[in-house]
Order: C-alpha cells, then sequence, then structure tokens
C-alpha cells in the first residue's frame, strides 16, 4: 500500500490522530496510545516487534519480586540458545570471575536479574528481527546504534546516579524501537519515507512519518515501552532525544539528566558508527555536551571508551555487529594536535587555553571557538608562555594542575613579562579554598572556575573579562591616538624645519642652511686641525636670460644647474643655493688643490649640458671661485669673502672657468692673489 492506502485504512483512527501529533505534548497524553484503538490494531496485526516465549517470561518474572533464581533458571532452561547465551555471558570480561560458570542459576547469581531481563529482552529482540523486508531500514546498523546507547547510558548512570544502570540499558536499546515497527510493519511505504528523508534532520522524518502513517517512531517507541510495563519516567527520555531542550526539565533534575543522557548516548553512538575522521571532527560536541550533565571531558573520554570496550562484549553475546573503534582517549590528543595551530581570523577577541588533559583541552576549544573566540592551545604551561609571546592573548583560561610547570607559577612567569601584564586570566581548578583562592589571586589570577566546568558559568567569566579587555583596549586606544598626534605634530614640525633650510625652487639646502653648515664645518677643522674648502658658484650672463626668454626660462636655468651640480659633486660636499644665480659649496676635508678638481668638473658638467627652449638649444656656464681655510681667516665668513674674491676674478676673467684664491706672504700682505 502507499502511503495514501495507508492514510485511508486508518481512517478510524482519527480521533486519536492528536494524541500522535507531536511527542512534546506530554507524557500523559502520549501515553493514552496504548489504550487507543490504533495501537490496538496495530499490536492486533502480531506484527509490532515485541519479546516472545521465553524471552517474555523471563521479563515478567524479573519484575515480580518474589520470584527466585530457581524459577528464573527453570524458565531460561526452556530455550537452550538462551540458556547457552546466558551462561556466555557470565563468562566474558565484563562479568566472569575466577571460578568459569557452567549452570544457567550460576549464570543468573553472577549477572544479577535486572542484566538478565536485559540479555533476554536484547537477545529475543535482536533474534527475531534481526532482518527486515525494508530496503531502506539498514538492520545491522539499527541494533549496533541501540546497544551502543544501551551501553553508553548504563556507562553514564554510574558516574550521574540519575537512576538504577539496568534500568537506564534498557531506555538506550528500546529508545528507537519504534522505527523497527514502522520498517516491520509497513516496509514498503516506510522504505519510501526513509529514501525521502536520507540524511535530512530527525524533524524532518518525524514530519514524513505523521504525513504517511498518522503517527511517528517516537510515539510507537512510548507505546511499546509502555505495553513491555516500564515506568513513564524512563519512558519519557526517548521523546526529547533528538531535542533535549525541549523538555522544560530544571537543569540538574533527574528528567533533564535523563533526557541529556540520551541524547548524549545517541551522539556517542553515532560516532562510533562515523569514519574515523569524523568522530576526530564531531568529538569537541560530545565533550560539550557532556558538560551539560557536569562531566568534564576526562570523565567523558572513559565513558566512551568504556562503552566500546562493552560494544565489543556484547556485540559477540548477541550477535550484533561492533568493529574495533580507536581509543577516544587517543582521539582526543590527536585532534588537539591538530588544531594547535588555528587559522588566522580577524577581529576575533584572542583566548590562549593552557591545559594539559587533551579532552578537555579539545571540549574547551570547541566551546570557545562556538562562542566566537579566536582559540590557540598549549598542552602545559612551558608551552602556554611560549604561545602567549607569538599569540599575545587577550584572555588565558589555565589549569591550575599540571606537570612541569603548574598555572601558579605559569601566572607568576606571565605577570613578570612585559605583554603578560595586561592579559585577564582565569584559573581552572578543582578546590574552592580560601588559602588555595587567595594564593591564586596573589599569583595573578583575575578570575576562576571550579570542576567540573560548567560552560554557561565559563562563558559569563569570559564576557566579565572581555569588558576589562575592552577597557584596556579603548585605554590603549586612546594612548596610540595620543602617540599618533604627536608624532603626526613632529613630522610636521621636521618638514617646517626642512621647509625653512631648503630653497624652494631648486629644493637644495638654502643660504640659512649653508651658513649654518659652513660653522659646524669650521669648528671641526678647528678641532682636528683638517683642512675646510668653499666654492662659490656663479650662473654667467643668468640677467641676460631672464632678459631674453623670461623668469620662467630663468628658473628652469636654475633648476637644472642645481641638479648639475648635485650628480657631479662629490658624497661629503655639500651645495646650497644661497641667492639669485649664486651657490655654495662646502667641501670638508679638502684643500685648495683637491678643491679645484672638484670646481673643474663641476663647471665642465654645467657647460656640457643643454636646455631645449623652443626651436634652440640653451648652453650655460658657470664660474667658479675656490678658497681654502687658512691661518688669515678666523672665521666662516672671511673663507665665503676669500671664495668671493675669486669668483670675481672669474667673472672679471672672462667668465666659464674657475679662479682659486691665495693668499699672500705675510712679508708682502696688502691684499691677496687669485690664480686660475
Amino acid at each position: 500500500m502507499r502511503c495514501a492506502q495507508v492514510r485511508a485504512h486508518m481512517a478510524d483512527a482519527q480521533a486519536t490522530r492528536s494524541s500522535f501529533r507531536s511527542a512534546g505534548r506530554g507524557l500523559n497524553e502520549l501515553m493514552s496510545i496504548g489504550d487507543e484503538s490504533r495501537f490496538e490494531e496495530l499490536k492486533a496485526s502480531g506484527l509490532l516487534p515485541s519479546p516472545k516465549g521465553v524471552a517474555l517470561a523471563v521479563m515478567q518474572l524479573a519484575q515480580d519480586e518474589s520470584a527466585t533464581t530457581v524459577a528464573m533458571a527453570r524458565t531460561i532452561k526452556a530455550d537452550p540458545a538462551l540458556s547457552g547465551r546466558m551462561v556466555k555471558a557470565a563468562n566474558t570480561a565484563q562479568f566472569g570471575g575466577r571460578r568459569p560458570v557452567a549452570s544457567v542459576p550460576d549464570a543468573i547469581v553472577v549477572l544479577g536479574i535486572n542484566t538478565v531481563r536485559q540479555l533476554a529482552l536484547g537477545f529475543s529482540l535482536v533474534s527475531d528481527y534481526r532482518n527486515g523486508k525494508c530496503s531502506a531500514f539498514d538492520y545491522d546498523r539499527f541494533w549496533s546504534r541501540s546497544l551502543i546507547k544501551a551501553l553508553a547510558m548504563q556507562a553514564i548512570a554510574s558516574r550521574v546516579r540519575t537512576t538504577d544502570p539496568e534500568e537506564t540499558f534498557l531506555i538506550g536499546l528500546l529508545s528507537d524501537i519504534g522505527r523497527l515497527a514502522l520498517a516491520t510493519v509497513y516496509p514498503q511505504q516506510y522504505a519510501q519515507v526513509l529514501t525521502d528523508h536520507g540524511e535530512g534532520p530527525p524533524a524532518q522524518l518525524i514530519r514524513l512519518e505523521q504525513q504517511c502513517f498518522v503517527t511517528d517512531h517516537k510515539q510507537l517507541t512510548a507505546a511499546l515501552m509502555s505495553d513491555w510495563g516500564l515506568p513513564k519516567v524512563l519512558i519519557e527520555p526517548t521523546l526529547y532525544q533528538d531535542e533535549p531542550g525541549r523538555s522544560h526539565h530544571p537543569s540538574g533534575s533527574r528528567g533533564y539528566l535523563l533526557v541529556y543522557s540520551l541524547h548524549l548516548a545517541g551522539v556517542l553512538a553515532d560516532l562510533c558508527l562515523a569514519p574515523e575522521p569524523n568522530r576526530r571532527a564531531k568529538l569537541p560536541d560530545l565533550f560539550v555536551l557532556g558538560t551539560r550533565m557536569g562531566l568534564d571531558a576526562e570523565r567523558i573520554t572513559a565513558i566512551a571508551d568504556q562503552t566500546v570496550q562493552d560494544w565489543q562484549e556484547w556485540g559477540r553475546l548477541l550477535e550484533v555487529p561492533a568493529h574495533p573503534v580507536r581509543s577516544f582517549a587517543e582521539l582526543s590528543k590527536q585532534s588537539a594536535a591538530d588544531d594547535a595551530a588555528p587559522a588566522e581570523t580577524a577581529d576575533k577577541l584572542r583566548v590562549l587555553l593552557v591545559e594539559d588533559d587533551a579532552a578537555t583541552l579539545l571540549m574547551l576549544e570547541k566551546l570557545l571557538d562556538d562562542a566566537g573566540y579566536r582559540v590557540f592551545t598549549a598542552a602545559d604551561g612551558k608551552q602556554g608562555l611560549h604561545a602567549a609571546m607569538e599569540c599575545r592573548p587577550h584572555i588565558i583560561v589555565v589549569d591550575w594542575l599540571m606537570p612541569e610547570m603548574d598555572g601558579l607559577q605559569f601566572c607568576r612567569a606571565l605577570r613578570n613579562s612585559k605583554i603578560g601584564r595586561a592579559v585577564y586570566l582565569v584559573m581552572l581548578t578543582g578546590v574552592e579554598e580560601e588559602s588555595r583562592m587567595l594564593q591564586a589571586f596573589e599569583a595573578g589570577v583575575d578570575n576562576y572556575v571550579t570542576k567540573p566546568l560548567n560552560p554557561r558559568l565559563l562563558l559569563a567569566q569570559l564576557r566579565a573579562g572581555e569588558r576589562v579587555v575592552s577597557l584596556q583596549t579603548e585605554a590603549e586606544s586612546d594612548r596610540e591616538e595620543i602617540q599618533r598626534v604627536a608624532a603626526g605634530l613632529a613630522m610636521n614640525n621636521r618638514r617646517l624645519q626642512e621647509a625653512a633650510l631648503l630653497d624652494p625652487l631648486t629644493g637644495i639646502p638654502n643660504r640659512r642652511y649653508a651658513m649654518d653648515r659652513i660653522h659646524q664645518e669650521w669648528s671641526a677643522a678647528e678641532r682636528s686641525a683638517r683642512p675646510l674648502s668653499c666654492m662659490l658658484i656663479d650662473v654667467d650672463h643668468f640677467k641676460s636670460i631672464n632678459d631674453t626668454h623670461g623668469h620662467d626660462v630663468g628658473d628652469l636655468v636654475l633648476r637644472r644647474v642645481s641638479e648639475v651640480l648635485k650628480h657631479t659633486a662629490r658624497a661629503p660636499d655639500v651645495i646650497c643655493r644661497i641667492g639669485g644665480e649664486e651657490f655654495l659649496v662646502v667641501c670638508p676635508d679638502t684643500d685648495a688643490a683637491a678643491a679645484a678638481q672638484c670646481a673643474e668638473r663641476l663647471r665642465q658638467a654645467t657647460g656640457n649640458m643643454r636646455i631645449p627652449i623652443g626651436n634652440v638649444s640653451l648652453q650655460v656656464t658657470i664660474s667658479i671661485g675656490v678658497a681654502a681655510r687658512d691661518s688669515t681667516m678666523h672665521t666662516p665668513e672671511s673663507l665665503i669673502k676669500a671664495a668671493d674674491q675669486a669668483v670675481y676674478a672669474a667673472k672679471h676673467a672672462g667668465r666659464n672657468r674657475t679662479m682659486v684664491f691665495r693668499p699672500r706672504p705675510p712679508e708682502v700682505r696688502k691684499g691677496s692673489a687669485v690664480s686660475a
């Protein structure tokens, strides 16, 4: 029958449709399915999964407080296959003692009545419904997943103490039995529903089931468990296992813990059945989920590894596929190592996690990454110090107890460094004694969070740290702004100073700079008794150039002459424009002969230059006067005056030449001599 035909066949059950419509309307309303005609109709078909024969009798005896071991053994012996499996179970590593178990009564004593009930139910359902006609239903995966959930629930209950571990085993094993029921009663139609669903979310599967069958696997699960006599408190978690937040139980209550335990068991089952790369990627989700139940990463890892070990044992007993799974402790270490160098992400608050337990580190990294932080990790205090120097975190979360360098030593070392003084430090500790907390605060801790970690509390502490970091960032920003303004003012002052010392037309130093520089070089020459020379350069016929070609051409000539002088002069020489067409060249550590040679290079280079003016090429020449400091000169101005006399002589001698000032001997000194 197609889905439309199924719905037509169910027309007489529409009165009960509202009680099947939503898994979130409350347990009492849903449990009415057991008394309604629809479930009775399905039950009467004889197709619904259920324990039969000896297994059913064992379950009934297990609920009878007056039942004896002898009566239970007699019932089990009626099924040779079940008897053999019970004895085999009693001799497994999980239950077996020093003496081998050879009889059913001894097996019952070793296993206990509740475990016998579990095994009987499991053996019965798995044996009778190992295969089926629903082509899209993976029967092996279904039983493997159900078994893992059962064992995970048992392992969780032994640590969280929600209820008896044997009872939680049944919750996990039967939590999806409604899916098997739909696959058994409507194999063709359910195959189409599963095909349409594909890899979609659980809520989509519920909608498709409702559309086709006027019920869904959650409602059938609750109805079957109720029919088998399980109490309501154990049935309700199956209704909310995919969306535990919808159960509205107070945090920490028994109902809350049962719902989240089943949800956690389902996530763990999916991880066990997933390929290893997928397991590593999803492992942080498991750790974060565990924190909602007060289970830290270390205990979650222990639960996962115990579940995997038990899965191998029970898989052999029930003949359910159970492939080897790598230790979750090893997976968490590898995942932490793979994520040790996070990718660059801009505009996120940087948080450094320093924690030696790989599982806890991975859980915290996932939690903070989901909260929008840019996370860095380190496995101990020494690595943490190196990481802090490299990533410059805003906040550091550090565990107290670590090998080599513990949290207190880390805090002290960090606070002694310049970059560590402004970091917000949160300490993770399992002890909240006043003396130890005082010790932590004295070491430089800003805040602390106790273990087992509460994710909401940790994130709240980090948000408090964010406010402190924000204030520090604003103060630092203001300080940087002041520094930036001060640097800008200093740069503007330097530019103004440079502008005051540069000739705006040619870009070379001006007269003011020339006079300051020649005074400096004069003082240096006096102190070290080194030679000092200078040149005065005059552009020949410059007035005629201005009058003939205009002042624009005159300015061009001055710029071109300054460029030639600058590129031809020696590196130590200082070339300045001191006014009009006059240039001064200061030549440190240079005597008259060397200065004269340099002057000749400048004159020749300038004479070889051609300046195109319209259709003509303008040639420019210069006259140069050279003077060297001697004992007759007492000031820099006297040196410049001597060079001025030499340039005057050069111009008087016909221009385009170099003349050197030569003082007369003392016995004939009434003037000075100038030579070419």
